[in-house]
């Protein structure tokens, strides 16, 4: 075990022997941390673990479940925020520093979750069962995954570490995310016929204003929900201090952004058991950026305008059952999301010049799934068939004026691609005494029909097609009732995508050009994690383990030519050898007694990547990260807060080999303090409000910088913000 490895976990051993004893010494009289009255608390409970309801300490799984009062008490305004306390899990987000042809340094956003070392779209992302678009780079367009969701519409969040293709399929290859969306009944308790929530906020770090309104209504067997977040905000202010404009620069560029989410939601529960729904769902960014860092001599300045929307539309029934059948689900939706990233560029000397790029993905597609509950002698049995499919058309224009040399707009990355994705999947939970097994296991199907394409007239593309076997199994042994082992071997696959099948760009003047992969495989990945956990006596503890090795990363790389105009340099998408994971992670979280409670989680891991037979550094693998907290409720929850210190180790310098031309910039390690607080003002109404980076520290994410150098000299356009706060106040009816 590495030094690093020891040291966090004998911090955690040493909490959890701190924070268990004064609770073991009242077991009798505190419930287990994370139940109400000896009620499991929503918080404890996953799906997407095992796509059925367990609590996450009896799940052969590393999950964690965030619900919708947490992310309020929290002040959570992003995915950035929501993993804010979250070892093992980022959300890389680089300052907005590109042009308008050249440069994408922060253009994406929240570009999506990396989970346990590996991210982007690696990561299943899925609102109510339905996969977010892709994210996609090419040229000066880049385009992010995290803003495809509002928290303001989320009731809960599951964050699964490893791989999900067992269950979920393509995507699923390192973790996945999934956002619940809240329905009517959630504000209809105690027989009310009416409810909802009003919610307003403000977050110092990007001057953001947002207000949020959820009406739920019931008459007899019907019953809706209109619920709509409207955000307006400037650009995340960093702690530079060089003004001005130029590449010197280091304040954030100036922007002015709004959003937009409205969800609708009609409910009909004639009885026996049944429920159907209708949703409706609209998302739409907006965002304006003066980037002033693009100011040269030969540029005057770039203005931009980029947006994003995504709709979609579901309609789902779920049947409570009986006898055997413990529950029927049938889903059908259809989705468009659309990205547009519009840039001016004025110039000096040479002609004016604007860059418009998009990217587009509409989909259709369905899923259903059978749960059976039965008994074969002394097993008892939870069993799952289901199936899903979805076919998605991908589209991107790249237009504008003043296009490179030999190049017509409008043109195309690649060409407009049918994306057909099918499975079948059986998954069992087989209880015997103490222990419980989770076999599952999955049959995927994929295809990329490309059409004819006038817009890509000298370009043949290619079709692809394939299938996957994707098995996983679980297991958990109750040595007692509080203290459970648990193990899980996983197998995970991402199908390539249409851009890295069929990507098409020459440029023949400047002696380099792009070609289709049709033999591109897909990638794939097994995972190992096991591990201890205790619960009882107001603590739960738990201490994992982890392997994972990826097999086939897609990446382009130069396979053949000179770089000239007669023998041109060829990029294409392949498959690379390998890469692998170790690491350790830990979670406490405790009753103290009197309404204090204490929490500790910590996250350890170094990974590298084998590239045609050469090793090197998987930069993509965040520091370590602990983090810690104490917090007080009053015992009738009229008010509380939390204090939490957040340290992240620095990178090591042997863990950026091979990731920068010359030495990474580094940056240090650090730890900030965060407080949070809320009182209840009458029944229903509650102010909350929290002080972030409380001591002004300055601070850099490591997967924020990654790839810059240690010779820049504008890393404080990196940094995250100095002192901030947030304030909201709702009022739930």
């Amino acid at each position: 075990m590495t030094y690093p490895i020891a040291r966090l976990a004998g911090a955690a051993s040493l909490f959890a022997y701190l924070s268990a004893a004064p609770a073991l010494a009242q077991a009798q009289q505190t419930p287990v941390a994370g139940e109400q009255d000896g009620k499991p608390d929503p918080a404890t409970i996953t799906v997407t673990a095992t796509r059925l309801a367990t609590d996450t300490q009896k799940v052969p799984a590393t999950v964690t479940v965030v619900t919708d009062e947490k992310m309020a008490d929290q002040l959570v305004n992003d995915v950035k925020d929501l993993v804010r306390f979250e070892p093992g899990v980022s959300v890389p987000r680089q300052p907005a520093r590109f042009g308008a042809a050249l440069g994408t340094t922060g253009r994406a956003g929240n570009e999506g979750f990396v989970v346990r070392g590996i991210g982007g779209n690696r990561v299943l992302i899925q609102v109510d069962g339905v996969r977010v678009p892709d994210g996609f780079t090419f040229g000066a367009q880049s385009v992010g995954r995290g803003d495809y969701v509002d928290l303001g519409l989320v009731k809960s969040v599951e964050i699964l570490r490893g791989p999900a293709s067992a269950l979920y399929g393509s995507d699923g290859l390192a973790g996945a995310i999934s956002f619940t969306t809240a329905d009517p009944g959630d504000f209809l308790t105690r027989g009310k016929s009416v409810g909802g929530l009003g919610r307003a906020g403000y977050q110092s770090s990007d001057q953001e204003w947002s207000e949020t309104g959820i009406l739920a209504g019931r008459s007899g067997s019907w019953s809706a929900m209109l619920a709509y977040t409207r955000r307006d905000f400037a650009e995340l202010e960093n702690q530079g201090s060089v003004g001005g404009s130029g590449m010197s620069r280091t304040k954030a560029n100036p922007q002015d952004g709004e959003a937009n989410a409205v969800l609708g939601r009609i409910v009909y529960e004639p009885g026996t058991g049944h429920k159907l729904r209708l949703t409706g769902e609209y998302l739409d960014n907006h965002l304006d950026s003066n980037v002033l860092t693009s100011v040269s001599a030969s540029v005057a300045g770039t203005t931009a305008s980029d947006s994003t929307k995504r709709k979609r539309a579901a309609f789902d029934w779920t049947w409570a059952g009986q006898g055997a059948i413990q529950r029927t689900r049938l889903s059908l939706y259809w989705q468009q999301a659309e990205d547009s990233q519009f840039a001016a560029e004025g110039r000096t000397t040479l002609a004016d010049r604007t860059r418009l790029n998009t990217f587009d993905n509409r989909v259709f597609g369905g899923s259903g799934e059978i749960i059976f509950g039965y008994e074969t002698g002394a097993l008892r049995h939870r069993l799952i068939i289901g199936a899903d499919a979805s076919r998605t058309r991908q589209e991107g224009i790249r237009d504008g004026t003043v296009p490179p040399a030999g190049e017509t707009y409008p043109t195309r990355a690649f060409p407009i691609t049918d994306f057909t994705l099918a499975g079948l999947f059986v998954s069992d939970e087989i209880s015997l005494g103490p222990v419980t097994l989770f076999p599952a296991l999955r049959f995927d199907h994929y295809a990329l029909d490309p059409k004819k394409d006038a817009a890509l007239p000298a370009f043949n593309s290619a079709s692809q097609s394939g299938s996957r076997v994707s098995p996983k199994i679980g297991a958990t042994l109750a040595l007692s009732p509080d203290v459970s082992l648990f193990a899980n071997y996983a197998q995970g696959f991402k199908a390539p995508e249409p851009s890295q099948v069929n990507q098409f760009f020459q440029n023949l003047a400047f002696g380099y050009r792009s070609e289709p992969n049709p033999n591109l495989k897909p990638e794939t990945s097994r995972s190992v994690e096991g591990g201890i956990r205790f619960g009882g006596g107001g603590v739960r503890m738990q201490l994992t383990g982890f392997h994972a090795d990826y097999d086939n990363f897609i990446s382009q790389e130069v396979v053949g030519g000179a770089f000239t105009p007669a023998n041109p340099a060829v990029y294409q998408f392949i498959n690379l050898d390998e890469a692998r994971v170790n690491g350790i992670e830990g979670r406490v979280d405790a009753q103290l007694g009197r309404g204090f409670s204490a929490n500790l989680a910590f996250a350890y891991a170094d990974g590298d990547v084998i590239r045609q037979g050469v090793k090197s550094s998987l930069s993509t693998v965040d520091p370590a990260k602990i983090v810690g907290g104490l917090g007080y409720r009053a015992p009738d929850g009229g008010f509380g807060g939390q204090l939490t210190v957040t340290h992240s180790t620095r990178k090591e310098a042997s863990a950026t080999t091979g990731v920068c031309t010359a030495a990474c910039y580094r940056p240090d390690a650090f730890t900030i303090v965060d407080a949070t607080a809320f009182v209840r003002l009458t029944q229903g109404l509650t102010l909350r409000a929290g002080i972030f980076n409380l001591f002004d520290a300055k601070y850099a994410w490591w997967n924020d910088v990654r790839g810059l150098a240690a010779s820049s000299t504008i890393t404080d356009a990196y940094t995250q913000p100095g002192r901030n706060g947030s304030v909201s106040i709702s009022y739930r009816f």
